[in-house]
């Protein structure tokens, strides 16, 4: 029979471990049990389920996993410094906005992936759905960093993005393997201050990078710094985690077990699940479009997606708008991105604490989710996005100190995460049978919105000007702001009608 148990590693890790015993037992030593058919599942107090695993255990792969978000969201943003396009230029004649597609073709590459990585995650297991895609993202990092012609850079971003898709929504669902509901909401709040937090540090690293040298075609070593960290970060995650989806760990028990027994009978779920891209097309490709003809859907998805749309055009121009009112050059136009990192970071701090009351709340009502009870912390912060971008642009005048817009920019992305994951959060309460789909259709519209956003910011900023440029953004922010609140009086009863369009 199988036994498993967790154990302490000579480093302090906790890891799991299966020992094989023979027995006629039909009980797996009070770690897994077996019907009359052979069909084995999980005791819910098993030490081999992720979510019975050590709290230091699960601390560690949270913040794994979410350094490897980090990485994906970063590079995608590693080429938006104003050295890159003046090194494109300068090599490749190509305009600023023609530079721009590299950001762009990644981010419409994170659109896709996810579409496919995120069934596959479910059937051949978390770390192999993450580690594979993510290695060779890494690898097309590195290919792109030898790339001589502008096609060729252009097709290994955009499948670099695709690629590194899988991580960013796959690495979800190992926060859902680990976490009980009540501690979920704080761990993806975490989650997600590091996968915004990367997109915000690319500009910089970027920069210092490219002007750390004098070559010509500086930009590559910063390709090449990135796939080096990417590798660094596979390595670790290949030696030191373990799968976390409990159905393949299953699996994986059951097979040593029919052969260390010769009882061929046992069997799990997963051994007869048939991957079927019939109905992978069906839930991952086309609902999530079926969803987004839902208005409550819609409307939260593209207020989500707009506000991510902002996040990156600020992130790939907060330079350009330096550049114009201040005159400030190199690196030092992107420095102002830490002020948005700093505003990302409160943010989230904001987000735990709504999680843990958030988590009393869902406790008194049964264990059920309230959609409803996501909604105030938007409501109460929410507003700092257009705010801080109103300060941004009024306040970036040669006799006003730079911190002030700096503080603008601190604002936005405080106002900007808490928009972010409250939508998210929402649309996952309010039609949790179809989750997945969910977050597939916001993932898919706030990454063409972050994908088109940065082709036209600088025309934006030059044409208008900063200060107006910024404040007709800023307007269309402050008009989606009234929506959480329209849906925290109304929304409940458009819950109770009980919308069957996915029915089919």
């Amino acid at each position: 029979m199988a036994k498993t148990a967790e154990k302490n590693d000579s480093e302090g890790q906790s890891q799991v471990e299966i020992y094989l015993t023979d027995s006629g037992s039909n009980d797996y030593d009070n770690d897994l049990k077996v019907d009359e058919d052979g069909f084995v599942t999980f005791k819910e107090n098993s030490p081999t389920k992720a979510r019975n695993w050590s709290f230091k255990t699960k601390i560690l792969y949270t913040i794994l996993y979410s350094f490897v978000t980090f990485a994906a969201q970063f590079n995608s943003t590693t080429t938006s410094s104003g050295d890159f396009f003046k090194e494109m230029e300068s090599n490749y004649h190509l305009g600023r906005e023609a530079s721009v597609l590299t950001i762009s073709l990644y981010i419409f590459g994170i659109a896709f992936g996810p579409m496919v990585f995120a069934p596959l995650s479910e059937v051949y297991g978390r770390k192999a759905g993450v580690l594979i895609p993510f290695f060779i993202s890494c690898m097309l990092t590195f290919v792109t960093s030898i790339c001589y012609n502008v096609p060729s850079i252009m097709i290994c971003r955009f499948f670099a993005g695709f690629f590194a898709g899988a991580p960013i929504v796959s690495a979800g669902g190992v926060m859902a393997d680990l976490w009980d509901p009540s501690f979920r909401g704080v761990a993806f709040a975490l989650y997600a201050c590091f996968v915004s937090n990367g997109a915000s540090f690319g500009p910089v690293i970027c920069s210092l990078l490219i002007n750390s040298n004098s070559s010509r075609e500086s930009w590559r070593i910063a390709q090449w710094f990135i796939g080096l960290c990417d590798l660094v970060l596979f390595l670790l995650m290949y030696i030191f985690t373990n799968e976390t989806y409990d159905p393949v760990i299953l699996q994986r028990i059951v097979r040593v077990e029919r052969i260390k027994t010769g009882n061929w009978i046992l069997h799990t779920k997963l051994d007869t699940l048939h991957l079927d891209w019939r109905k992978l097309l069906t839930s991952q490709v086309i609902r999530p479009f079926v969803m987004l003809t839902i208005p409550i859907v819609f409307i939260m998805a593209l207020f989500a997606s707009y506000v991510y749309g902002l996040f990156y055009l600020m992130v790939t121009n907060i330079s350009t708008a330096f550049e114009l009112t201040k005159q400030w050059e190199g690196t030092k136009t992107e420095v102002p991105n830490v002020s948005l990192f700093l505003g990302v970071f409160l943010g989230c701090i904001g987000n735990m604490l709504w999680a843990l009351r958030y988590s009393k709340v869902v406790g008194k009502n049964d264990g059920k989710a309230i959609p409803e009870q996501r909604l105030p912390i938007m409501m109460m912060l929410g507003w700092m996005m257009p705010a801080g971008i109103f300060i941004f642009g009024w306040t970036l005048y040669n006799d006003i100190h730079w911190v002030v817009p700096c503080l603008g920019i601190l604002m936005m992305g405080a106002g900007f995460i808490t928009i972010f994951q409250g939508c998210l959060n929402y649309l996952v309460d309010f039609y949790p049978t179809y989750a997945a789909s969910a977050i597939a259709a916001n993932t898919f519209l706030r990454s063409t919105f972050a994908a088109v956003f940065p082709l036209f910011a600088r025309q934006l900023f030059v044409n208008l000007g900063v200060h107006w440029g910024s404040s007709l953004i800023g307007f269309i922010a402050l008009g989606m702001i009234p929506i959480p609140y329209v849906f925290y009086v109304f929304g409940e009863r458009i819950r109770l009608r009980k919308l069957d369009v996915l029915a089919g």
